[in-house]
């Protein structure tokens, strides 16, 4: 017999899993759990000054990295005050492992301090939510929740752990987990039919969106946009699900904007891949598609499939497996005039992004010079300072569409940004938990000065544990996304015009001071001709750095 306390259980546990890092804010219900990481080499215990930036970087990490984050909340607080990131990491399909500790099972009766429905709480943003009765159930509970937060649908999981279960004894001897095997074959039937849709498709359109990059799948899908001949754009690009670059890509796709329907005026077949279809910000009561579009739609995830509108072929499958199956037959299958005019689609697709491209360095030329600093500016000094290797964490909202286009990233886990959620706060410690997944790239974090913020206290945890990302603020002194979504609502108007509750500019937050007090150096720019020597600067330090921008966005 092998008795353990529960807490050296919960570590032993950890090992297994592969956890390299505890991303946490200890209280009193903690205190035991942390007590027994010290002294464990193996597993690096990460403080963050608010449930925000550890929860942020838990997430970061976990996309970064591949593997399941870990989290350890403090109480009913801790765990409503990282809600909003753990909402991100819901909607976005992020695997973690989320622990939060609970009072003593001997107090809960008489309303403690601190205490209250942490699993309530945590069934709103969870795949699944627990809590701990006893500490034999800690391996089982446990090694569940590492499983099910890695099963396709992937996500967070909370298992809340009272703390008087901390200090149990037990009979423990760790059984390595569950292996999972989760790339499950699509069904033929349904391969059969997507095959004859695409096959007479005339003008068919590719979404994509995460599932691209959760499958591991962007190799395939690109092969699948070339041998079809279509049209490709993201609903919401976070993460790279296609090459920014490629000659078929053709940018984002807004669903709620009326100038949607006519990039699907002629459009018979749409095939989305990994992504919510269609999943509007806006009411827009215009029909979208043509009444006789065909709809195939591939995901790991059977709640988007048909969730808003009908899907023609509807194949739940492993991303990556679905697409190899297909493209193989597809390939073999097809005609020397069906090839003819696959060709004669993507040489038309290539003349339009032409044309975009074309357009956009006209609009680059014309904004070089200008002063206040045109956000394109900011970007294409951003793109000539990194190095090739260098991943770009993005929340800087109102100029993330001249980020995307300017900033070409093509190969996976070389961009991030909020997969669909999009609560504020994730940028500047989703950078820190990147850098921690991918230690040998670069890590730059472009954030609004809004989003930054949410998470200023990021730059303490840079500073203490020496994390290299080099941070950029963008700077204009409002909430500037609001005010984009004001033009939407009620029309055009200038964006320099002041408005209730969207100025952030008396007084304008000092970022260079807010992160020397945390002890992280900066610069801040005004000019545009000092920008690339701030940048080289701060990205060649090997230090964490800020580079704040002060720009105005075009209206």
């Amino acid at each position: 017999m092998t008795m353990m306390a529960a807490r050296k259980a919960i570590v032993e546990v950890l090992r297994g899993e592969d956890v390299e890092y505890v991303f946490g804010i200890p209280g009193a219900t903690e205190v035991l759990f942390v007590d027994a990481l010290e002294g464990v080499p193996d597993i690096r215990y990460i403080l963050g000054l608010h449930e925000i930036v550890c929860a942020a970087m838990a997430e970061g990490y976990a996309k970064a990295s591949g593997k399941v984050g870990f989290l350890n909340l403090h109480n009913a607080p801790g765990t409503a005050a990282a809600l909003p990131i753990l909402y991100n990491a819901q909607t976005g399909n992020v695997p973690l492992v989320v622990t939060a500790g609970q009072n003593d099972t001997r107090l809960l009766q008489y309303d403690p301090h601190l205490t209250g429905d942490i699993v309530g709480m945590g069934r709103i943003y969870t795949k699944w939510s627990t809590e701990i009765v006893h500490g034999e159930d800690i391996p089982t509970v446990l090694q569940r929740a590492f499983k099910i937060a890695a099963q396709p649908p992937t996500g967070p999981v909370l298992v809340s752990i009272p703390q008087n279960v901390l200090a149990h004894q037990f009979d423990f001897e760790y059984k390595p987990n569950t292996v999972l095997y989760p790339r499950l074959r699509p069904d033929k039937a349904a391969l059969e039919l997507a095959l004859k849709i695409v096959r007479e498709a005339k003008k068919p359109v590719l979404l994509v969106e995460s599932g691209v990059t959760r499958g591991d799948a962007l190799e395939e899908v690109i092969r699948f946009a070339e041998l079809a001949g279509v049209r490709v754009y993201q609903p919401w690009m976070a993460d790279v699900n296609f090459p920014v670059s490629h000659a078929q890509y053709l940018g984002d796709l807004d669903p709620s904007s009326p100038s949607t329907k006519e990039v699907f005026q002629d459009v018979d077949v749409v095939i989305a891949i990994g992504c919510s279809l269609f999943a509007h910000g806006f009411f827009n009561p215009v029909r979208i598609l043509p009444r006789d579009a065909k709809i195939i739609q591939i995901d790991d995830n059977p709640w988007e499939i048909g969730k808003n509108m009908p899907a023609d072929c509807g194949i739940q499958a492993d991303i990556k497996a679905c697409l190899v199956e297909l493209n193989e037959r597809l390939e073999k299958g097809m005609s020397g005039p069906a090839r003819q005019d696959v060709q004669r689609r993507i040489e038309r697709i290539a003349e339009e992004k032409r044309r975009s491209d074309d357009q956009l360095r006209t609009q680059l030329g014309k904004e070089r010079d200008r002063i206040p600093m045109a956000v394109s500016r900011l970007m294409t000094e951003i793109r000539d300072a990194m190095p090739p290797d260098a991943v770009i964490v993005d929340e800087c909202w109102s100029s993330s569409e001249m980020l995307r286009k300017v900033i070409e990233r093509t190969e996976p886990r070389t961009f991030f940004r909020a997969r669909k959620g999009g609560s504020l706060g994730s940028g500047l410690p989703g950078a820190l938990g990147v850098k921690l997944g991918l230690p040998h790239k670069p890590v730059i974090a472009v954030s609004g000065d809004g989003s930054a913020a949410w998470s200023m206290q990021s730059f303490w945890t840079a500073a203490h544990y020496r994390i290299p990302v080099t941070f950029v603020i963008v700077n204009n002194a409002s909430y500037r996304q609001v005010k984009l979504v004001r033009k939407r609502v009620l029309g055009t108007y200038p964006l320099d015009e002041k408005h209730l509750g969207m100025e952030i500019d008396d007084p304008i937050i000092d970022f260079i001071r807010l992160a020397g007090s945390m002890g992280v150096m900066g610069e801040a720019v005004r000019h545009p001709d000092d920008l690339h020597q701030a940048l080289t600067a701060a990205i060649d330090s090997g230090e964490p750095r800020v580079v704040e921008v002060f720009v105005q966005n075009e209206p």
